[in-house]
């Protein structure tokens, strides 16, 4: 891949991605906040140095390959990645690599905002920057399942909505501030104060909107707070997530006017906040394990 040929590139998680000319296989822009899930597929390439302008995660997804990268002008390493493990790339450091092969990997990118509004609940006392360690080649099953869960999801036309993939956003940011960040040891714990009326304050809220496309922003602002701190309150009380109760819900909502009313398919996953039928077919035959048609011949 000649350099005139790229007219976009970036570094991630220490490879290069042509954002031109060559597009990622997957792409979740659009579909959630906070997150930018990519799949790519790269020939042999050596990148000059470039700064990522976000904190990235890369999730390896090919054959075994060798990396030859360097951080910040240092000296050159190398490490052997096979699939599943991780590199981590901070923003803002100076950034080569170079492979001899074709690669297929993962990338996940998040917003700052996002990564600062968790650090801001986690970290204890106050700091100027959020330092994250760089990592290459580490086994790390958690990001690991989390990224393959949004592929997944991804690949299924992103079925579970906006919440899904915020919520994903948030616990690999608190993982990657838990587990690379340089002030991980001031990480604070997690105590529950709010009250079971709150609580149910949430619950009706979901249910009287159901249809809407429902955000996490949204839902802790009823209770007045982060983000990152309501889905660990709310999994607390309720054990489930906030992403899985509202698709419990919809999922209840949707056997119910499958079976009591004669509305079509297509309105009854409008009425429950699917943006199409195919995501709502998708949807309930992932959770119930027939298709909608299917389940209303049944009853």
């Amino acid at each position: 891949m000649k350099s005139e040929q790229l007219s976009a590139i970036h570094v991630a998680s220490g490879n290069l991605v042509s954002m031109s000319s060559k597009p990622p296989i997957l792409s979740s822009t659009n579909h959630w906040n906070g997150i930018v899930l990519e799949q790519h597929y790269l020939p042999a390439f050596e990148c000059p140095e470039l700064c990522l302008q976000q904190h990235s995660i890369n999730i390896w997804l090919g054959n075994s390959c060798q990396i030859d990268w360097r951080l910040a002008g240092g000296r050159l390493h190398t490490t052997q990645m096979r699939r599943g493990l991780v590199n981590v790339t901070p923003k803002g450091i100076p950034t080569q690599a170079r492979w001899h092969q074709e690669i297929k990997f993962l990338l996940v990118s998040f917003d700052s905002s996002l990564f600062k509004r968790v650090a801001d609940e986690l970290i204890v006392g106050s700091y100027r920057t959020i330092e994250i360690i760089p990592q290459r080649g580490v086994c790390d099953r958690q990001i690991f399942h989390l990224g393959m869960a949004l592929k997944i999801e991804l690949e299924a036309g992103c079925p579970s909505g906006k919440l899904y993939g915020e919520s994903v956003a948030i616990a690999l940011a608190a993982h990657l501030l838990k587990t690379y960040s340089g002030t991980r040891q001031l990480i604070a714990e997690f105590e529950v104060n709010l009250s079971k009326h709150q609580l149910r304050e949430v619950i009706d809220y979901i249910y009287d909107n159901i249809a809407l496309e429902l955000t996490l922003v949204e839902l802790a602002s009823l209770v007045n707070m982060s983000s990152y701190s309501f889905c660990r309150w709310f999994k607390h009380l309720m054990g489930l997530s906030p992403h899985q109760y509202v698709i419990q819900c919809r999922i209840e909502r949707a056997k119910f006017l499958l079976t009591y009313t004669q509305l079509p398919i297509i309105e009854i996953a409008l009425q429950v906040g699917c943006s199409s039928q195919s995501n709502f077919t998708t949807l309930f035959r992932k959770h119930i394990g027939i298709t909608p048609k299917a389940y209303r011949k049944m009853i």
